[in-house]
């Protein structure tokens, strides 16, 4: 039984510190340089490509770059004098973490606002266990449901934390294709599997 309890501790250690550094190190910062002008800088201590959206209030893509190469450091200047007035998402992405970023541009210029940091949940099915493991960096309520075809089979909820590291015994589910639907505030993420 240690050798089990041992076992689970270091694989929940690997997730986690796998998670965290997928995000820890990722940081991106938009810097207003005139009225019209802004400077992103993205800096992530392992080399990745990144993923640059911009998109309007209506949640229309305005401006969409992927990087072609890796890197550490990525540093552009934005002329966003040929917007519309109104508010703006820029958001980042890497593999398994997003940072998003809320900008305004009115009359007097471009006013930033607060980024909030996302990191995709990490899930695992195995033996009949459903692992998750998911860094809640907004500390926001969770939920997980689980569909089979569009019904809904089974669901719960969990505290807003953290760090959450979960494993469902899905023993009892019929043999079957299932989808897992799990949501961290208004962030949602699928995971399909199949119960032989």
């Amino acid at each position: 039984m240690k050798t089990i309890i041992a076992i689970s501790f270091l694989i929940v250690t690997t997730l986690m510190s796998q998670l965290s550094l997928a995000s820890g190190t990722f940081l991106v910062n938009l810097v207003p340089q005139t009225e019209e002008m802004a400077l992103l800088k993205i800096s992530n201590n392992d080399g990745q490509k990144y993923e640059i959206s911009i998109l309007n209030s209506m949640g229309d893509l305005v401006y969409f770059h992927e990087t072609k190469e890796a890197s550490r450091n990525f540093n552009r200047m934005f002329d966003f004098s040929q917007l519309e007035h109104g508010d703006y998402k820029v958001e980042v992405k890497i593999d398994g973490a997003s940072n998003e970023q809320l900008m305004t541009i009115n009359k007097k210029g471009i006013v930033v606002g607060n980024s909030s940091k996302r990191t995709a949940p990490f899930f695992n099915y195995k033996d009949n266990v459903l692992s998750l493991s998911y860094l809640n960096h907004s500390i926001e309520e969770m939920s997980m449901n689980i569909y089979q075809k569009s019904n809904l089979i089974w669901e719960t909820k969990m505290d807003a934390q953290f760090v959450l590291h979960k494993g469902f015994d899905l023993s009892k589910l019929k043999r079957g294709e299932y989808t897992v639907v799990f949501s961290a505030g208004n962030e949602i993420y699928e995971y399909d599997l199949t119960r032989n």
